[in-house]
């Protein structure tokens, strides 16, 4: 395992005010290619409104970007050896630290799904945060690995990724895992890692059901790029004003998953007729 921190040379950039333009901002994301040939577009869109807004965001932000940069590391530690403790896996991936451009929070990502990449700007410079945030992303490790060892290392060839419940499945997983490892937290905390207010949570909580026919309604339509921004992603929730409820309804569904199947089935059975079946029967509770 290795922790890529480019937040040093970021925090020594910015002092300079070598990233106080566009090109000397554009230099540094050429300085770490396998960072941001990652991060740019998928997970987050390279315009020049963004980079000028994070620019002008970036001094504001700077002792969080700094504290998250050294605090993480060791938070990254202490969670793979919470998930060997808990699983028998060893989580032994690389991880990215970075400043990027106020779009994707964290991720896992690279050409095997085997890289964990944080976006500092945006989480918490406070340990108990970030531990959740690393619990979160390796969780998505574990439960890959886990499923590779039920289904073999080509297990992920056969999912559908693009599939809505699928996704419930992928981060309702990590959800799972991450209360596992770091038990204890509210709930609202292993959707957003301190990042975000409660006030989605109690919005989800009031309109539960009428939530659940809306995904449901959207599932049964053509999932495109813009529903999955609206239920999954910190820039969605422009119907309701609240991002990330899709987060919720993973949560709950990987729990009713859990009890009726096991952990281990709940978060490695991925076939999507299945999981179909299960969700119909988890929106009659």
């Amino acid at each position: 395992m290795a922790i890529n921190n480019t937040v040093y040379e970021f925090m020594e950039r910015l002092d300079r005010g070598d990233l106080m333009t566009r090109d000397g901002l554009e230099d540094y994301f050429r300085r770490y290619p396998e960072v941001f040939g990652v991060y740019f577009p998928d997970y987050c869109p390279k315009t020049d409104e963004r980079l000028i807004r994070a620019i002008e965001q970036y001094p504001a932000k700077a002792e969080d970007i700094s504290l998250a940069g050294q605090r993480l590391p060791e938070e990254i530690d202490n969670t793979r050896e919470l998930y060997r403790g808990l699983t028998g896996i060893d989580a032994d991936v690389d991880h990215h630290l970075f400043a990027g451009a106020f779009g994707s929070s964290a991720f896992v990502a690279g050409e095997k799904k085997n890289e964990i990449f944080y976006a500092l700007e945006m989480l918490s410079p406070e340990p108990d945060d970030l531990r959740l945030v690393a619990a979160h992303e390796m969780g998505h490790i574990i439960q890959f690995r886990m499923s590779a060892g039920t289904a073999g290392d080509d297990w992920w060839q056969d999912v559908q990724w693009n599939h809505p419940l699928v996704t419930l499945v992928s981060e309702g997983g990590a959800i799972y895992l991450s209360k596992l490892a770091v038990p204890g937290r509210g709930r609202p905390d292993y959707i957003s890692f301190g990042a975000l207010g409660e006030e989605g949570y109690g919005f989800y909580m009031g309109n539960k059901r009428r939530l659940h026919e809306e995904f449901m309604n959207d599932m049964r339509g053509t999932w495109s790029e813009e529903k999955d921004k609206e239920w999954f992603r910190l820039s969605g929730g422009s119907r309701s004003g609240h991002s990330r409820l899709g987060y919720y309804i993973a949560d709950g569904f990987m729990e009713h998953r859990a009890e009726l199947r096991g952990m281990d089935a709940a978060l490695t059975d991925w076939d999507t007729m299945t999981l179909e079946e299960e969700f119909m029967d988890y929106l009659k509770r």
